[in-house]
């Protein structure tokens, strides 16, 4: 895990570097006024890189309360996100991924049993959903992720979507997938909340920079060979550097591991946004 690891804490590091204190989200040039700030959760863009090709949309929410003010949801989704190199190897494909997040200005939680008590917290609370994640391993067979699900804290507390570093409980359910003449099912791979997931993302006030660091680690249960050591670790780092018809091209590095494989990936590549909502500050 070391390559992996240096590359996760490199980008820890680079984190608190590159958000300026304040950001003009227009300029003016031959009499029209053109946006430099970008929203990275609200999108439709392609990728192309030594992982291969593929896309992705990208949505964000997020949900108010007139009997409460205070009070805000911040919904993320990660919708048919793919990317394949073709050949043996080099396919990944994501049906759903969804980020919950609950805010309050204060951090409380109110207990409607009785008489109504408010708990206050220093943290924010959450969840992750994440479905239909398909993998071609190493050996040409096929990994299905089911379902993965975990119960989050957010230590960061902010009210938008730039910053986060969260933690919780995680469990997941896999299956093996060989192809002969038919679909054939291999092990089950199951954590019943027996592993730990953290999460680091920043981005810059401009939305021209951002990086998300994710690590999970514990144990998991395999009918194949009963409970194992897992772990697993992901780190991406995406720079704006150019803008065509305000829509923008961007280059990122990244690595990931698996202690299942044994396997540590780097990667570089460019992702060009085919359609973006516009940030609400250059409007």
């Amino acid at each position: 895990m070391g390559a992996a690891a240096r590359a996760a804490l490199a980008l820890v590091a680079l984190a608190g570097l590159w958000i300026p204190a304040s950001a003009e989200c227009t300029k003016l040039a031959s009499g029209r006024r053109y946006p430099v700030c970008f929203d990275p959760g609200n999108r439709l863009s392609v990728t192309a890189g030594s992982d291969g090709f593929g896309g992705a949309v990208a949505l964000r929410q997020t949900i108010h309360f007139e009997d409460d003010p205070d009070l805000q949801w911040k919904l993320e989704h990660q919708i048919a996100e793919v990317a394949s190199a073709g050949g043996a190897i080099g396919l990944t494909a994501l049906l759903y991924r969804g980020r919950y997040v609950r805010h309050t200005r204060d951090g409380h939680l109110v207990l409607p049993l009785g008489r109504p008590r408010k708990i206050f917290l220093p943290f924010d609370i959450g969840g992750l959903v994440e479905a239909g994640r398909l993998t071609r391993l190493p050996d040409g067979a096929y990994e299905l992720g089911i379902v993965k699900t975990a119960a989050l804290v957010d230590l960061w507390r902010t009210r938008d979507f730039r910053r986060r570093l969260a933690f919780g409980p995680v469990a997941r359910w896999e299956v093996g997938l060989a192809r002969d003449t038919s679909v054939v099912l291999k092990d089950h791979v199951v954590a019943p909340f027996s592993a730990g997931i953290a999460n680091l993302h920043a981005e810059s006030r401009d939305g021209l920079t951002t990086a998300d660091v994710t690590i999970e680690a514990g144990t998991a249960w395999t009918t194949g060979g009963g409970w194992r050591a897992d772990a697993r670790a992901e780190a991406t780092l995406e720079r704006i550097v150019l803008a065509v018809n305000d829509r923008p091209i961007a280059l990122i590095v990244g690595a990931r591991y698996r202690a299942a494989t044994d396997e540590a990936i780097a990667s570089v590549g460019a992702r060009v946004v085919l359609f973006q909502a516009a940030d609400p500050r250059a409007r």
